[in-house]
């Protein structure tokens, strides 16, 4: 698949369907969320069960101002109690796999090569946290547009505008084949020296 059509695909997402609720294309907030309330589904620490999907469910449905908006309220527990007893009509197992590949499809990341930046020192600030400032700083963001991101893009627009910066680059199909035939090559001359050697 081409650079541009993966490109394409984190920008403009399939629209996923659960338990009769249309998500939002995932974004840094609805992961931020997620990794907040320790759901299985980001954290991998334990199988996720019904209410963990959701839960899920209700963040992934959201945009960040209605996610605060909802922890603030309490407005969360009484939607997803609904989620709760509208998914058990349905088959709630289906769902759970048909969201890991929602997750799965938008969590996908480009081919980067990276180089090293003179006098450079490495981020200790977490990922997210990081994508968010970027975002923010870069792109001219607001906070609630950043946290509204689709998490695809936001890849993208981040690695572009570190190859803009000249710290990494996009790895193309093309390139990356070069990369396998010289190898290949580089393989067949150290099998051939070997036996000229013997």
């Amino acid at each position: 698949m081409s650079l541009e059509s993966e490109y394409l695909k984190a920008v403009i997402p399939h629209q996923a369907r659960i338990l009769g609720q249309r998500l939002r294309p995932l974004s840094l907030g609805h992961i931020m969320m997620l990794t907040r309330y320790q759901s299985p589904f980001v954290t991998g620490d334990r199988q996720p069960q019904f209410g963990d999907l959701c839960f899920a469910i209700w963040v992934c449905k959201r945009s960040w101002a209605e996610l605060i908006q909802g922890v603030r309220d309490n407005s969360l527990k009484k939607e997803v109690r609904f989620l709760h007893w509208f998914g058990k009509l349905r088959n709630w197992k289906r769902a759970t796999v048909i969201f890991v590949d929602y997750l799965a499809n938008s969590l996908k990341q480009p081919d980067l090569f990276f180089n090293k930046v003179e006098g450079s020192k490495p981020t200790s600030m977490n990922n997210l946290h990081y994508m968010k400032i970027v975002l923010m700083s870069k792109l001219y963001k607001t906070m609630e547009q950043a946290m509204d991101t689709p998490f695809g893009e936001a890849i993208y627009d981040i690695a572009a505008v570190g190859e803009g910066e000249g710290s990494c680059g996009f790895t193309t199909d093309a390139e990356r084949m070069a990369g396998e035939v010289a190898k290949r090559q580089y393989e067949r001359r150290q099998e051939l020296n070997g036996k000229q050697r013997n």
